[in-house]
């Protein structure tokens, strides 16, 4: 391999934000299947309510701006997380989604893991954010995993190389705080203490989408919890 091959950048394609595409995946790298991810209906107390709890994670996927990712970044950079938070950078381009699935199964402990990913997690627990982006890019059996949900969306898949402007995040509550976790900033945004992971992220969320203020359709909230077809 020459060196210009050994540097070139790896692509997946984009994941769709859809719970069925992203539950079959996380049970294909040995996630149990009394867990799943489900949506989330609405922000508000109300439609919260009617989220399969308990929460283990939320995932948001939202449009990129330039404004709101340097406000993310700056957010991160003043972050000191814990140590117990796992967090990974990310060096694979349009695997954000898959990012954040990885970002929100890192951090549940109360979710039953086994396969391939509890190898992974296994492998990658004493290693810094960036050599864990180093062996996603080697784990095959989370990309091909990855690849085949990405076939399952509902809508067709964009090419893997191709510029998209959405990016998923994932919210986690660790040692009694809420975090945001997306491998395109310089670290775990710490957002303080937290009693309901899912109450607390929604706020957080709702924050979020006052500040991208472009009316955009394209956001949703997904939720990891217990599997309601299981």
């Amino acid at each position: 391999m020459s060196a210009t091959e050994a540097l070139k950048k790896i692509y997946w394609v984009p994941l769709e934000s859809s719970p069925e595409a992203m539950t079959k995946m996380i049970h294909r790298i040995g996630v149990d299947k009394a867990f799943a991810f489900s949506d989330v209906l609405g922000l508000d107390p109300e439609l919260l309510a009617m989220t399969p709890q308990p929460v283990h994670a939320l995932i948001f996927l939202f449009p990129v701006t330039d404004s709101f990712q340097a406000t993310r970044h700056s957010e991160a950079e003043a972050s000191s997380p814990s140590a117990n938070v796992w967090y990974s950078k990310q060096t694979i381009g349009n695997a954000c989604g898959s990012m954040a699935i990885l970002h929100a199964l890192g951090n549940a402990p109360g979710v039953k893991i086994g396969g391939e990913l509890a190898e992974f997690f296994a492998k990658t627990k004493d290693l810094s954010p960036l050599e864990r982006s180093k062996a996603l890019e080697t784990c095959k059996a989370i990309a091909e995993a990855h690849g085949a949900s990405a076939a399952e969306g509902q809508t067709a898949a964009p090419a893997a190389d191709a510029k998209v402007d959405l990016h998923y995040a994932a919210f986690v509550r660790v040692d009694g705080h809420l975090y945001e976790l997306d491998g395109g900033i310089p670290g775990p945004i710490d957002l303080g203490e937290s009693t309901d992971l899912l109450t607390d992220a929604a706020a957080v969320i709702q924050r979020r989408i006052a500040a991208l203020n472009n009316g955009s359709p394209l956001l949703s909230v997904l939720a990891l919890g217990p599997n309601q077809d299981n």
